[in-house]
């Protein structure tokens, strides 16, 4: 007891310094820190608890990383017109004797980021590890990325250790002759962007812990004028997000921890200096503990507590204004498997909410101290397709007039090939 008690904590303990020093260890890209909002969902009341119910099912995860050939999705309600998209897909085949081609296409679309990322890998195995040559193509050969990478391990090993390092728009004001099309308009860096970034996962029957981060260097580019009438500006941004989880059982409970950073800053100003440079600045973090446990050979019982912190700072001409809000979210679960492919879980949601502005910012967000919501979720195997839905009921009063209740529904589908 004792021994495990320690595994536990050093793990713990492990998994916070991982998240202090994540933001400086800086795949993805600048849209991921440039579509980057922290206010934008205020337009859902409900946003935290949506986005919990969006996650891939734990229990999927091993026969992902175990497959060459796989898809994943995870869609939902947001508003009454917007949806979650959340889609990962992953290709790979033989490149010669050793070497490797490999596809992988990332997409992100909901109330906090806006990106596609469609990457075209070629691997080459080395003394220590292999080698990665990236190619991100884009419409716009400006934005079109090339990385380098390492790593060593694989992806299911005991130890996995990947590095890499992204040039950003390397085709935009970098190594090419000409940044645009004959007639187009350039948008030149006078600082041009770097992502670096860091993954370590240590997998054990026992325990498992991850951390990574990636690093976007501040940058700066110049772009025409909104209008022909109005002089140039110049744009930066700069951004981290670091992440860390730490698994393990103890005294026949699964516990888990984890924590979430990332922040991004930007500015847009006019080279004249005829207004101000519209700074941007916001950030979102959190911590979380998950403890599970199996109740017989058929039920099991699942609880959680999520820490949410969020801050969105706007400057002139814009604002000034400030935006912070916290989410403490606790959650109970019980589930039942009928059998190896059939699993009912149904559960609560309740989200302490805490919300203040000062001056100018451009959303609102509806009165609410709280929210609550109860779900049920059916889990389905059909040959290698993973399939999960899930229909949440607000339990709340909703200010807005609603026919018998308020729902959401959400669905995850996970395959192999």
């Amino acid at each position: 007891m004792k021994r495990a008690a320690s595994i536990f904590f050093a793990g713990l303990f492990a998994l916070l310094c991982a998240s202090a020093l994540s933001p400086l260890r800086a795949h993805a890209n600048a849209e991921e820190f440039s579509t980057f909002d922290v206010e934008h969902q205020e337009e859902d009341d409900e946003s935290a608890l949506d986005h919990l119910l969006t996650r891939q099912p734990r229990e999927w995860r091993h026969e992902w990383e175990r497959a060459p050939l796989a898809f994943r999705t995870s869609q939902g309600c947001l508003t009454s017109g917007e949806w979650f998209e959340l889609n990962d897909l992953k290709l790979e085949t033989a490149l010669g004797a050793q070497a490797r081609f490999g596809l992988a296409f990332q997409q992100r679309h909901d109330n906090t980021q806006s990106w596609d990322d469609l990457a075209l890998r070629f691997r080459f195995p080395i003394r220590a590890g292999r080698v990665t040559f990236d190619f991100h193509p884009s419409y716009d050969k400006a934005r079109q990325d090339f990385a380098l990478a390492w790593d060593t391990g694989s992806d299911t090993a005991a130890f996995y250790l990947s590095a890499r390092f992204m040039i950003e728009d390397m085709l935009n004001n970098l190594w090419a002759w000409r940044q645009t099309r004959v007639g187009g308009k350039s948008e030149p860096y006078l600082r041009h962007p770097y992502l670096p970034e860091l993954l370590l996962i240590s997998r054990h029957d026992r325990w498992r812990l991850e951390a990574g981060g990636r690093y976007l260097t501040p940058s700066t580019k110049q772009v025409v004028g909104y209008t022909a009438y109005t002089p140039p500006r110049e744009q930066t941004l700069w951004g981290v997000f670091g992440w860390g989880a730490f698994e393990t059982q103890v005294l026949g409970f699964q516990t888990e921890a984890r924590t979430v950073n990332q922040q991004a800053t930007s500015t847009d100003q006019p080279t004249d200096f005829s207004s101000a440079d519209h700074h941007d600045f916001r950030r979102q973090w959190l911590v979380e503990g998950t403890v599970s446990r199996p109740l017989g050979p058929r039920w099991s019982a699942l609880a959680r507590y999520l820490y949410q912190s969020r801050t969105q700072l706007y400057g002139a001409p814009d604002g000034p204004g400030r935006f912070d809000a916290l989410d403490r979210i606790v959650q109970i679960e019980l589930g039942r498997a009928f059998d190896e492919h059939w699993r009912l879980r149904g559960g609560l949601l309740y989200d302490r909410v805490a919300f203040a502005r000062q001056g100018v910012t451009p959303w609102t967000s509806e009165a609410r101290e709280k929210e609550s919501r109860a779900y049920v979720t059916l889990q389905g195997r059909f040959g290698r397709v993973s399939v999960e839905g899930t229909e949440g009921i607000e339990l709340d009063h909703e200010p807005y007039e609603v026919v018998w209740h308020h729902d959401k529904g959400f669905l995850k589908l996970q395959s192999t090939f």
